[in-house]
This record gives C-alpha cells, structure tokens and sequence, in this order.
C-alpha cells in the first residue's frame, strides 16, 4: 500500500507566541526598510557582499536591484576604487563602526554625488551584518559652498568698504588739522597779537577777548573731530605709540587708572591689521568709559607665535555676555558686533569674557603681518 505524500503548510503564528512576536518585528523592519527615505545597504560582515538593497538606493545610484545583489562591495561602479573600498571594509570589520561625513561617489550615469556614509556592523540569528545608511548630500553640499561664496564676497565687500571708510576719514582728519586747523591758528594769533597791540582801543578788548575765546573752543573741537576720525599718530607712528595715546586719553575722561604695555614691533604693520586691531582697542575702551564704571583698565599687546594679541581688561561691574550679543543680533547695541565684524575683515577674531562685578576682558587677535614697501609711502 502506497503512502500520500502531504504538503505540510506552515503553521501560522499565534497571537503573543514569539514567532508572532519576531514575524511582525521583522515586518515593521522590512516597511522601514523599503519606505526609508535614506539608502540602505546589506552586507555580509565576513566577504563584503551585498544581500540586500532598498529602492531608495537604487533610484540614487542607478543600478537595479539585480545589477548589486551578490556582487562585492568593490565590484559595483559607485565603490569602484578597489583598494580603497576594501581598505575601509577592513577598517570597519576590526571598529564595527564607519562614518564619512562627505563622501563622493558615482551614478551608472556617470553623474558625481556626494553622500554621508554611515556604516555599522550587528548580529542577526548569529551572523554579522553590516548596515550602510547612505545619504545624499549634494544639494546640501552645493548650496554650502553658494552660502560659502556668498560669504567670501561679502566680506571682501566689507572689506573694501571698511578700507575706503578709513582712507576717507584719513583724508578729513588731515584737512581739520593741516587747513582748517592751521587757519584757526592764524586767526588765533592775530587775535592775540591785537589784544596786546596798544592800537586797539579799549572798547574793542572785550569783543576781541571773545572772539579769541570762540577761536579758541572751534580749534579744540577741531582737534577733537580730527583725533576720532582718525589719529594721525596711527598712520605717522604705528599701532603702538596709538593705542598708547587712546589709553592714555580714554582713561582721563572719567579718572581711570590706565596700564598700558606692548612689545616692541621691529616694524611696521600692514595697514589693515594696524586699522582693525587699533578701532577694536577703541571699541574696548569706549565701552569701559561709558558702561563699566571701572577703577581702572589694563591695555595689553604682545605677539605670540605669527599673531598679535590685544587684551583690554578692566575691573568694572562687568554683563552677561550672551545677553548683550542678543540686543546687540536685534540692532540694539553694535559695540560687540563691530568688534567681531573688525578682527575677522583683518583675518583674526575676538572673544569676550565678563562677569557681574568682576570686570571684562576683550581679546582679539590678529595675524602678524608687515607693512609692505609700497604701503610704507606717505599718502
């Protein structure tokens, strides 16, 4: 008698069973996995080769689904420098773990795209797996380096625009003292000369007294409109003798006990550091007069390295930092700003350390460039 031979169906799972359990985590992962919006790459940890792809992935390269199964990672177009590609499935064998930030690959089409590559190696029934997340990043990357561009342009535009800001007030600052200036002077010893002229009749001292007296208030006003253009000290002298002169005057407006110390420049500075680090150290100085209510303040410049450091410290009440540079982000306040704005146009920076009632420091520096021969000409 002959047996039948019965096809066995498979059981179905039972609700709360584990093999219920395992079926449906394994269907959630296969949605996750076909829906993801990232792609996804199976491998077998020990020999590289590629057990599963989603359809994210093959819309991003090119290939089908056919084209990558069961081939090595190495031996499919995008991952085609052989030596590299197995260089970094060793590296990721021996850490588990891999991740290329920005990684270029290529399209069946021969279209270049850059992608972040991530790659982690797991068990699954006893095996290892490693799991590639890929990402494409072009966009990204493309509208990184516009926004990058962009950047550079405007800076070089600030820049420019800083650099004729400053040879304009240049130029005004030695008309108030060369013409204007020297004319005050003229009819400021005209006058003088009449009032001791025993011509001049008495009833004319008076007028002539206050004449000499308005000369007198315009020519220091003048001098003082000249000075905060633009020092001729800075452009005559250099940086040193300058931040030397503004401590010393900055700090006699409200009485502060002023330090100042500098090393010795063996040369002049190119025009753009000498400009920037001297208006930052103007800045500094100008916040302390007005805000910090201060005892004293300390102006310190010395090189380290291929730098030029400035410190302005000061012992006043001190303010929060982050608070300040959000009244300063809504227009509120630009001192903070500006000081940014100065260092980096003469490729340094600045930072800013305060605390209540103990004083503050700013700190800038700037990279430690000299004066070229043609900068050395007087203007």
């Amino acid at each position: 008698m002959k047996t039948k031979t019965e096809t066995l169906k498979p059981v179905a799972a039972k609700p709360g069973s584990p093999e219920y359990a395992l079926k449906v985590s394994e269907m959630r992962y296969r949605r996750l996995f076909e829906t993801a919006q990232d792609g996804i790459l199976i491998l077998n940890a020990e020999n590289g080769e590629i057990d599963d792809v989603n359809p994210f992935l093959t819309d991003m390269l090119g290939y089908s689904r056919e084209q990558l199964l069961g081939n090595k990672l190495w031996e499919i177009g995008p991952f085609k420098d052989v030596e590299a590609s197995k260089a970094e499935f060793r590296e990721l064998q021996r850490k588990a773990y891999v991740r290329y930030e920005d990684l270029p690959l290529e399209t069946s089409a021969g279209k270049a795209i850059n992608v972040e590559f991530v790659s982690n190696i797991y068990r699954v029934n006893g095996d290892r797996v490693v799991q590639c997340n890929i990402r494409d990043i072009t966009k990204r990357r493309r509208a990184e380096e516009k926004l990058k561009d962009y950047s550079r342009k405007l800076q070089v535009l600030s820049r420019r625009l800083v650099e004729a800001q400053e040879t304009e007030r240049q130029t005004i600052a030695r008309e108030l003292h060369d013409e204007i200036g020297q004319a005050l002077t003229v009819i400021q010893l005209n006058l003088q000369a009449l009032l001791q002229s025993t011509a001049v009749k008495n009833d004319l001292t008076p007028r002539l007294q206050e004449s000499l007296g308005m000369v007198d208030q315009v020519l220091e006003q003048v001098r003082d409109i000249s000075l905060n253009l633009r020092p001729l000290i800075l452009d005559d002298l250099g940086l040193e003798p300058a931040l030397r002169w503004l401590t010393k005057r900055q700090a006699a407006l409200v009485g502060l006990q002023a330090r100042f110390h500098a090393e010795p420049l063996k040369h002049r500075l190119n025009r753009v550091v000498e400009t920037e680090c001297f208006r930052v150290a103007q800045e500094a100085l100008t916040n302390v007069v007005r805000h910090a209510r201060a005892k004293s303040v300390h102006v310190d410049l010395r090189k380290v390295g291929t730098e030029l450091h400035l410190r302005v410290r000061d012992d006043g009440v001190g303010y929060d930092v982050g608070g300040v540079r959000e009244e300063a982000v809504r227009g509120a306040s630009l001192g903070l700003l500006s000081m940014d704005e100065r260092a980096a146009l003469a490729g340094g920076g600045v930072e800013f350390k305060s605390v209540r009632g103990k004083g503050t420091e700013v700190h800038a520096w700037f990279p430690l460039k000299w004066r070229t021969a043609a900068e050395t000409k007087p203007t």
